[in-house]
């Protein structure tokens, strides 16, 4: 029996990059109604344009932050330009509009930055501490935190703020919201630009646990649409146990050579077997109901 030590804490930090991931997700399609799948690629090129300012001479701390500052504002020209005219569309249109976004994005970023090796290594990677033969990264540590810090930090701000009530407002009902007088445009805006933030935030640490790569870091998508599926696309802390739960996984099924090669299959599966589980508690009672 393989130790499964390392496997177990790789995949927690990996897994706090998707929940973050998620919970980004979440915000934007329960202020939007919108699936949006050029997530990964925001925050690729955010890191990037970081990589491209260290090797200028940049500080590295001014890097990171435009890092952030990059990815959320190609979210908000998303939002601000192209979301608005999809408003009243449903939703399959405007999660194939992103998917358009994606691939306009991917190939800039690929003219931009041509597919060579690049690294983008934090600071905090070089220190780490000792817990039960296992080696812990602080990178590693920060990314659970952030993950946990990030899902209660914006619950809070949904709950308890007057934008946060429009989101949730627009979530339940949009055409409603709009007749009180809910400005659909500026809240959404506002979803789109912490959705980029949050884009920003996790490019930079998966560039740094895994590698710098656009098209690598674009499908982080895909792990991150199964996490807020896991939520339901509605519940935030949902969205971050989903992906945590997602990255153990995945890691805990590196060391056996059997099913190693299949573990990228990981948040497809676990998002299939959760839909049906759904469909089923929805469908039964239903069932019940009528035989009655």
């Amino acid at each position: 029996m393989p130790n499964l030590g390392p496997f177990l804490v790789t995949g927690m930090a990996m897994g706090s990059v998707y929940a973050l991931s998620g919970v980004g997700l979440v915000v934007l399609y329960r202020a939007t109604a919108t699936l949006n799948f050029a997530y990964g690629a925001i925050g690729a090129v955010g890191a990037l344009a970081a990589w491209d300012l260290i090797e200028s001479g940049v500080p590295k701390p001014l890097a990171w932050v435009a890092c952030i500052v990059v990815s959320t504002l190609l979210s908000l020209a998303y939002g601000m330009i192209v979301s608005p005219k999809l408003t009243d569309r449903d939703l399959a249109t405007k999660a194939i509009s992103t998917v358009g976004f994606m691939l306009f994005v991917l190939g800039f970023g690929l003219w931009l930055w041509p597919d060579i090796p690049r690294s983008l290594r934090l600071p905090t990677s070089e220190y780490g501490f000792w817990i039960f033969g296992v080696r812990v990264v602080v990178t590693k540590v920060i990314a659970l935190g952030l993950a946990i810090g990030v899902a209660i930090g914006v619950g809070q701000y949904v709950k308890h703020t007057r934008s946060g009530l429009h989101m949730r407002a627009m979530a339940d009902d949009p055409d409603f919201s709009d007749m009180l007088g809910i400005r659909i445009d500026r809240v959404g805006a506002i979803a789109w630009g912490i959705s980029g933030a949050l884009a920003g935030v996790s490019a930079l640490l998966i560039a740094d646990l895994v590698r710098l790569e656009i098209v690598a870091l674009s499908f982080l998508v895909v792990p991150a649409i199964a996490a807020a599926i896991l939520g339901r696309m509605t519940s935030l802390a949902g969205a971050a146990i989903g992906g945590i739960a997602i990255g153990v996984a995945e890691a805990l099924l590196a060391p056996f050579e059997t099913v190693s090669a299949y573990r990228g299959a990981v948040p497809f599966v676990v998002a299939i077997l959760f839909l049906m589980l759904r469909q089923r508690e929805t469908v039964l009672p239903s069932l019940a109901v009528s035989q009655r």
